[in-house]
C-alpha cells in the first residue's frame, strides 16, 4: 500500500521524519519497503502574476505576457489564450525541466525574448487538460514554488503489510497505528451530511438474496449531479497513493476508499432496470462485461450485485460496463457493504482477478464502518458534484455480526511470554492507546473487548502481541 505523508498529517500530527517514522511503523509490524520524496520535478516552477498581455507583433496567436515573479520581472512569449492581467499562473523559470524533460531556455519566437514559460496542467503532469495555461487561485503567493503552493511537497511510503492486519489498508488504519506509537491524539474526519429532495424508500429498494455472502448492504441516492474532474488536491492524492483519477464521482469512491479502508461503488440509478438493487449469486452458466470491457464467465457461487433483470456488478470485486457512470449521469445509487472474506477471495481466485476492493474485502473490512463511509463518501459527492443527497439510508442488515470477543488477559502470563516486567496498568494503557476497550479484573487480570476494525483478535494471545509491538519488540529481552 502507499500512503502520503501529507494526507496522513491531517488525522496524527507527527512531527518526526520520514526516515523516523518509516522505523516507527516497520518496528510496529508495518513494514515500509521505500520512501519516495513527490514535488522535485517541479523545481524552478514558481506562481507567476500576469501583470500585462498584448499581442505579439509578429504571431496573430501569440501573445506577450509581462509575468512578475515577486523578485523580478519576465517576458514570456506564449500560445495560450485563457490568461488575463491580473491572473496567477506557474511560470516554469529559465532552467528549469519540466516533468516531460524539456529544459527551458531565453529565446527569441518571432523576433521577441521569451524569459521562461506560463504552463498548462498537462505540461505539469498535473492533469490532462492542455487546453490553456493552468490559472491558480487568486490567493496563490507570487514567487512561491508551484510545488508547495499546491501542496505537492510530500513524502510516499510503500507498506508491506501482514495478511491479518485489513485495519491497515487505509490511511486512518495507519494514522491510528502512529497515534498509538507516538502518544499524539487521532483526528478522525467527520462525516456530517445534508439531506434534501425525496426520501430514498420512494425511489429505490435493496434485498440480499444471500446474505452468506453479504451480511449487510446500504446505499444512498445523490440527485442533481454534475460528472467532472474532481479538484487537483483529490486527483493528486488519489495519484500519490497509485490511484487513476477518473471523475468526481469515481474518484471520491476511491477517495474513501484509501482513507477508511471501505470500497464502495457508483452506479447510475437510470440505468438500473426497475431503480432497485438485488444481491444474489450468479445464474449457472451467466456471463458478465465488467468494467474493463471484457466478458468474463461467472463461476456458480459468484455473488453478482443485480438490478431489476440483470447483472450490474460482480460484487466487491469490479463493477459493470451497463451501469457505468458517464458524463450523462446525473443520479447516483452509491454502495456500501460487507461481502464475507471467503466468498470474496473465491472468486476473485476463480475468475483471475484482483482490485483494490477484493483485497481489502478478502481481508475482511469493519462491518460496523460500512454506514460511516457511505455517508463520507456521499456528501463528497453532493459537495463536488453539485448534487444533493436525498433522505435516509438503506441499511440492509439482516444478520447483524456478533459483538467484538470480551477476552480475559493476565498480566502475570503476558510477562512471563514476554519476558518483561510491565504492570496491569502498562499493559491497560498500551491497549487503550490502539482503541481497545479495557474494563476492570482482578489484580492480575483485566478483561479486554477489541474495536470491530481489529478483526485478527479473538484470543489473549492476539493481546500480548498487541502489547509487544507497540512497546517495541526491540525492548523485549532476549531470553
Amino acid at each position: 500500500m502507499q500512503a502520503s505523508l501529507n494526507w496522513l498529517k491531517e488525522y496524527v500530527a507527527v512531527d518526526c521524519g520520514p526516515k523516523e517514522l518509516a522505523d516507527l511503523l516497520t518496528m510496529s509490524g508495518s513494514e515500509v519497503d521505500s520512501i519516495t520524496e513527490l514535488g522535485k520535478d517541479l523545481d524552478g516552477v514558481v506562481v507567476g502574476h500576469i501583470t500585462s498581455v498584448n499581442p505579439h507583433p509578429n504571431a496573430d496567436k501569440l501573445s506577450l505576457c509581462t509575468v512578475d515573479t515577486g523578485s523580478t520581472t519576465c517576458s514570456i512569449v506564449c500560445g495560450a489564450q485563457n490568461m488575463k492581467p491580473g491572473d496567477k499562473a506557474p511560470l516554469a523559470l529559465t532552467g528549469a525541466t519540466l516533468p516531460s524533460g524539456i529544459t527551458i531556455k531565453k529565446a527569441k519566437i518571432r523576433g521577441e525574448r521569451s524569459e521562461g514559460m506560463l504552463c498548462s496542467e498537462i505540461e505539469l503532469a498535473l492533469g490532462n487538460n492542455g487546453s490553456g495555461i493552468m490559472i491558480l487561485s487568486s490567493d496563490a503567493q507570487v514567487g512561491q514554488p508551484l510545488a508547495e503552493a499546491l501542496g505537492l511537497k510530500d513524502v510516499i511510503f510503500e507498506i508491506g503489510l501482514t495478511p491479518n492486519r485489513p485495519d491497515c489498508l487505509s490511511l486512518i488504519g495507519l494514522a491510528r497505528e502512529l497515534a498509538a506509537l507516538t502518544g499524539k491524539p487521532l483526528r478522525l474526519p467527520s462525516s456530517p451530511i445534508t439531506e434534501r429532495g425525496e426520501d430514498i424508500s420512494k425511489i429505490t429498494s435493496v434485498t440480499i438474496d444471500d446474505p452468506d455472502l453479504c451480511p449487510r448492504y446500504c446505499a444512498r441516492i445523490i440527485s442533481d449531479v454534475t460528472i467532472g474532474p474532481s479538484p487537483l488536491w483529490m486527483r493528486r492524492r488519489l495519484e500519490a497513493c497509485g490511484m487513476r483519477a477518473i471523475n468526481n464521482v469515481v474518484d471520491v469512491t476511491n477517495y474513501v476508499l484509501l482513507e477508511m479502508g471501505q470500497p464502495l461503488h457508483a452506479f447510475d440509478l437510470k440505468l438500473l432496470d426497475q431503480e432497485k438493487i438485488v444481491v444474489k449469486r450468479a445464474n449457472p452458466g451467466a456471463s458478465f462485461t465488467t468494467l474493463d470491457d471484457k466478458e468474463r464467465k461467472l463461476p456458480e457461487d459468484a455473488l453478482m450485485i443485480c438490478d431489476g433483470s440483470k447483472p450490474i456488478a460482480l460484487a466487491g470485486i469490479m463493477g459493470g460496463l451497463n451501469t457505468e457512470v458517464s458524463e450523462q449521469t446525473t443520479r447516483i445509487l452509491l454502495e456500501s457493504a460487507y461481502f464475507t472474506p471467503a466468498g470474496i477471495l473465491r472468486t476473485s481466485k476463480k475468475m483471475g482477478i484482483r482490485t483494490e476492493s477484493s483485497q481489502r474485502f478478502e481481508k475482511g473490512v469493519d462491518p460496523e464502518g460500512v454506514p460511516r463511509a457511505l455517508n463520507r463518501a456521499a456528501q463528497h459527492i453532493a459537495e463536488l458534484g453539485g448534487g444533493e443527497v436525498n433522505p435516509r439510508c438503506i441499511d440492509n442488515y439482516p444478520n447483524p455480526s456478533p459483538s467484538p470477543p470480551t477476552i480475559p488477559l493476565s498480566t502475570s502470563r503476558s510477562n512471563s511470554i514476554l519476558g518483561t516486567k510491565l504492570t496491569s496498568d502498562d499493559i491497560t494503557q498500551t491497549l487503550r492507546d490502539l482503541t481497545f476497550t479495557v474494563h476492570e479484573g482482578s489484580d492480575d487480570t483485566i478483561s479486554v473487548t477489541p474495536p470491530s476494525f481489529r478483526v485478527d483478535i479473538r484470543e489473549s494471545i492476539d493481546l500480548i502481541e498487541e502489547v509487544a509491538r507497540l512497546r517495541g519488540y526491540d525492548k523485549i529481552p532476549a531470553i
